[in-house]
C-alpha cells in the first residue's frame, strides 16, 4: 500500500520547529539547547531549553519561553534569557535541585542600532562567581518616544531598524550571582559591546568606538576594562573594524576578525573579513589568515591556546575549518555540500547546526575533528517525513567577461517529460549575501506548487574572494546583472523543462533593488514580486539609517557622484518597465525606508504598469509577525500563479 506524500504550503511550514543555541557542558558530556515552535492556535513563536544527555540520550524540557542559554564553568547550572512574570533578563537554573530559576540580571534592550556583528551577549566569568552582560542604561536617551510628540534631532544615526532611536548607551555590566549585585563598567558617552572575560575572571575585552562622532564612521576598536576598578584601555587603534574578541584559554592572546579599509559599513560590507591575533604581554598584531581568500566573521578557541576553528562561506557552502596560532596551517573540518554554524567546542567534541538542500538545521556532534558526524536532533527532518521535497543542484556557468559564476537550481521532483514549467528567479540580498546548500522554505514552497526556482549568486556574493565580493564596487546594476541575464539563459539551455515565455523575478532588500533593476533593463519577465525594494540611490542615502552603505559602495558623498547614483537607480529608467509588479515592504522599515517602494510604485501606476502595493504595519526590513509573513507568502503566489500559471 502507498500513502500520497503531503506537499509543503505556506500554510503547514510554519508549523515546522528548528533547533538552536546548543552548548556543550563543560564536561562534555551533556547538551543545551533551543527548540522553536509557533503555536498553531495562537500563531505566537515560543522556544523551549532542551537538556540532552549525550551518555543516555535522555532530554529534559527546563524551561519555557528561554534563549541563549550557557553553562556555568562547574556545569552544574545553566544561565538563559527570558521574560517570568514581564521581567525580561538574564535567569539561572541550578540542575542539582528543583528550585525556580532565579534572576541574576535585569536587561534593558535599546533600539540603537550598533551593526549587524555587534553582538549584546553576556557571559559567566570564568570563576563562576560573575556574569557580565550588555545592557541598555535607562538613565540615558529619550524618555518619551511618543509618536505625537516633537522630536528634536541631534545626531545622524536618528532612527532605529523600526522606529526612532531611544539613544539610550548600551553599557557592560557585571552581575554578581549570588547577591545580584550589578555594577557598570563602561559609565561613558560611548556605547559598548561583544565581551570576553579573561580567564582569570578579572579583565573583560569588548568592542566600542570611541571617535569623536560614532554616528559618522565605524571605527570599532578593542577595548580593556579591569573588574575591579573599571579602569579602561583601548589595545587598537585601527582604521578599520575590528568585531567580536575571543579571549584565549590561557590568558595570552585576543582573537578577532576585522577589516582594514577606512570605509566602511553597518550593513553589508564589500571587504571580506579576516582574523588577527593580538598577543597581551607585547601588543604585537599579526593577521592568521593572510593567504585565505575568504569571508570570516569570528573564531572559536580549543583548549589548548593554539589552534582555534572558525567558520566562512565557500562555494554556496558553510564550511568549517581549522587554524594554528604558530603557522599557516589551515586545515577543513567539516567541509560539505551543506550549511554549517553555531560552533560549541568542549574538550574533544564540537557541537554545530548543519543544514543542506534536503534536510533543515539540525544538531550535530564530532570528537575527531569531522572525521565522524552524529546527528544528535530530528525535529525538522523528523517533520518532513512524508512530504514532498523539492530536487536542488548546482551549476557553474562563464557570464560575460568569463568570471565564474554558480547558481542553483530547485525544481519538483516529479516533472513530466516533455512538460514545461514556469520559473521563477530569486536574487539575493546584500549585495554581499549569497544562496547556498541549505534548506530554503520559500523555494519548497514554489516547487510544490510547480515551478521551478533559478538563484545565482552574481558578482558581490560572498564565498568567492574578495575581487569577486568587490563586483559591485559602484555599479548595483552592472556586472551582477549580466551575470543574472547570463545565468539565466544558461539554466535554460540546461534545463529543457523550463519555460523561457514564463518567466517571474523576485527579490528582498539588495534583491528588492535588483529586482526594480530588472524590469527596468528587460521584459523577458512576464511578472515581479519586489520587497523591501531599494529605487532611487540618491534618495535612499539620506533616509535610510545606513547612510554608511552608499559610501562605501560608490566611493563617497552622494553630492560628488550624483550622476553615478542616478544612472543607477532604477527610477531612472522607469519608463522601460512593463512587467507587471507586486511591490511589498513593511511601514516601520528604516533599513530601506517605505519611500521607496512610493516612489516606484507611483511611477509604475503613472506609466501604466499592472502594479499593486502592500504596506504592512508594525513591520520593518524582515517581518517578524507569522500572519504578516504568511500573508506576503500568499500574495507572492497569488502575483505569479495570476501572470504564469
Amino acid at each position: 500500500m502507498s500513502f500520497a506524500q503531503e506537499k509543503i504550503t505556506e500554510d503547514n511550514i510554519t508549523t515546522m520547529p528548528g533547533v538552536g543555541g546548543q552548548v556543550l557542558s563543560p564536561k562534555a558530556d551533556k547538551i543545551v539547547y533551543t527548540l522553536s515552535k509557533i503555536n498553531p492556535e495562537t500563531k505566537v513563536a515560543g522556544s523551549e531549553l532542551i537538556l540532552h544527555d549525550l551518555a543516555t540520550g535522555k532530554k529534559v524540557t527546563l524551561a519555557m519561553h528561554a534563549n541563549d542559554p550557557k553553562w556555568s564553568p562547574d556545569g552544574n547550572k545553566i544561565a538563559f534569557r527570558s521574560t517570568i512574570a514581564k521581567v525580561s533578563g538574564i535567569y539561572v537554573l541550578n540542575l542539582s535541585d528543583k528550585t525556580a530559576p532565579k534572576l541574576v540580571a535585569k536587561v534593558a534592550n535599546s533600539n540603537h542600532f550598533l551593526g549587524h556583528s555587534a553582538s549584546k551577549n553576556y557571559a559567566w566569568s570564568p570563576d563562576g562567581k560573575s556574569i557580565a552582560f550588555i545592557s541598555a542604561d535607562t538613565t540615558t536617551g529619550n524618555k518619551d518616544l511618543d509618536p505625537n510628540s516633537p522630536k528634536v534631532i541631534d545626531r545622524i544615526l536618528y532612527k532605529s531598524r523600526t522606529w526612532y532611536s531611544d539613544n539610550m548607551l548600551t553599557r557592560l555590566y557585571v552581575a554578581d550571582v549570588a547577591t545580584g549585585a550589578v555594577k557598570n563598567l563602561t559609565d561613558d558617552k560611548f556605547d559598548s559591546h561583544s565581551l570576553t572575560w579573561s580567564p582569570d575572571s578579572k579583565q573583560i575585552a569588548f568592542i566600542s568606538n570611541h571617535t569623536a562622532d560614532p554616528d559618522n564612521n565605524y571605527n570599532n576598536d578593542i577595548f580593556i576594562v579591569d573588574v575591579a576598578d573599571a579602569k579602561l584601555k583601548q589595545i587598537t587603534t585601527t582604521p578599520g573594524t575590528e568585531h567580536s574578541p575571543e579571549w584565549s584559554p590561557n590568558g595570552k592572546y585576543l582573537i578577532y576578525p576585522a577589516t582594514i579599509r577606512e570605509r566602511n559599513t553597518k550593513d553589508s560590507p564589500p571587504e571580506d573579513m579576516k582574523l588577527y591575533l593580538y598577543e597581551l604581554a607585547t601588543g604585537k598584531v599579526k593577521c592568521l589568515t593572510t593567504e585565505l581568500d575568504e569571508r570570516l566573521s569570528g573564531a572559536t578557541w580549543a583548549d589548548d591556546s593554539k589552534s582555534f576553528y572558525f567558520g566562512f562561506p565557500k562555494n554556496g557552502k558553510r564550511v568549517i575549518y581549522k587554524g594554528s596560532i604558530d603557522n599557516t596551517v589551515i586545515t577543513p573540518v567539516i567541509d560539505k555540500e551543506a550549511s554549517v554554524g553555531g560552533l560549541s567546542i568542549a574538550g574533544n567534541k564540537i557541537a554545530f547546526t548543519m543544514s543542506n538542500v534536503s534536510s533543515p538545521n539540525e544538531i550535530y556532534l564530532t570528537s575527531n575533528n569531522g572525521k565522524t558526524i552524529t546527528q544528535l536532533t530530528s525535529e525538522a527532518t523528523d517533520w518532513l517525513k512524508g512530504k514532498t521535497i523539492s530536487k536542488t543542484e548546482s551549476f557553474w556557468f562563464k557570464s560575460f567577461d568569463g568570471v565564474k559564476v554558480q547558481g542553483f537550481i530547485s525544481y519538483p521532483a516529479n516533472v513530466t517529460a516533455g512538460g514545461k514549467l514556469p520559473v521563477i528567479h530569486r536574487i539575493h540580498g546584500g549585495p554581499h549575501g549569497a544562496f547556498g546548500y541549505s534548506f530554503t522554505d520559500m523555494n519548497e514552497i514554489l516547487t510544490a506548487k510547480g515551478y521551478a526556482v533559478i538563484s545565482i549568486n552574481p558578482r558581490g556574493s560572498t564565498g568567492y574572494g574578495q575581487k569577486f565580493s568587490d563586483g559591485t564596487y559602484q555599479a548595483w546594476g552592472g556586472g551582477d546583472f549580466q551575470d543574472l541575464m547570463k545565468g539565466m539563459d544558461y539554466a535554460l539551455e540546461k534545463y529543457t523543462f523550463l519555460d523561457k515565455d514564463r518567466l517571474g523575478v523576485t527579490g528582498g532588500s539588495y534583491g528588492g533593488f535588483m529586482t526594480n533593476w530588472v524590469v527596468t533593463q528587460t521584459n523577458r519577465y512576464k511578472a515581479a514580486v519586489t520587497s523591501a525594494s531599494v529605487s532611487n540611490l540618491i534618495s535612499f542615502y539620506g533616509t535610510s539609517i545606513y547612510p554608511d552603505l552608499i559610501e562605501t559602495e560608490f566611493g563617497g558623498m552622494p553630492w560628488d557622484n550624483y550622476a553615478l547614483l542616478w544612472h543607477f537607480s532604477p527610477m531612472a529608467h522607469i519608463k522601460n518597465v512593463k512587467t507587471p509588479t507586486l511591490i511589498i515592504h513593511g511601514e516601520n522599515d528604516m533599513d530601506v525606508p517605505i519611500t521607496q517602494a512610493e516612489e516606484f510604485f507611483i511611477g509604475l501606476k503613472k506609466l501604466g504598469v499592472p502594479a499593486k502595493f502592500i504596506r504592512y504595519p508594525n513591520e520593518g526590513h524582515g517581518f517578524t509577525q507569522p500572519k504578516n509573513r504568511l500573508h506576503n507568502t500568499k500574495q507572492l503566489l497569488s502575483w505569479f500563479d495570476q501572470y504564469l500559471q
